[in-house]
């Protein structure tokens, strides 16, 4: 087999995973509905479990304006800046 190589090719930068909280308890936890159908019947759920299982010092919801399309920097902006973690859903 042939391997071809792009010597002018920018390096490849490996994405890497954010570091895992060590509890929920005390957090600001930022859910995030992507604007699919039935996703914020899902992240009611999700809130409700949260609660009751952690002591979270508060719950962020925000919605993307449409699934389409990456969310708006401006949202992103105030997620990263308000939250110690975000949980992001997707239904239908």
């Amino acid at each position: 087999m042939t391997r071809l190589y792009e010597p002018t090719a920018a390096p490849r930068v490996e994405a890497s995973l954010a570091p895992r909280v060590d509890s929920l308890n005390g957090k600001v936890i930022g859910l995030l509905d992507i604007s699919k159908p039935k996703g914020n019947y899902f992240l009611d759920r999700l809130a409700e479990r949260l609660c009751a299982e952690f002591q979270p010092k508060a719950l962020l919801r925000r919605m993307k304006p449409t699934y389409a399309r990456p969310a708006p920097e401006e949202l992103r902006k105030e997620l990263a800046q308000q939250c110690d973690l975000i949980i992001e859903a997707l239904a239908d």
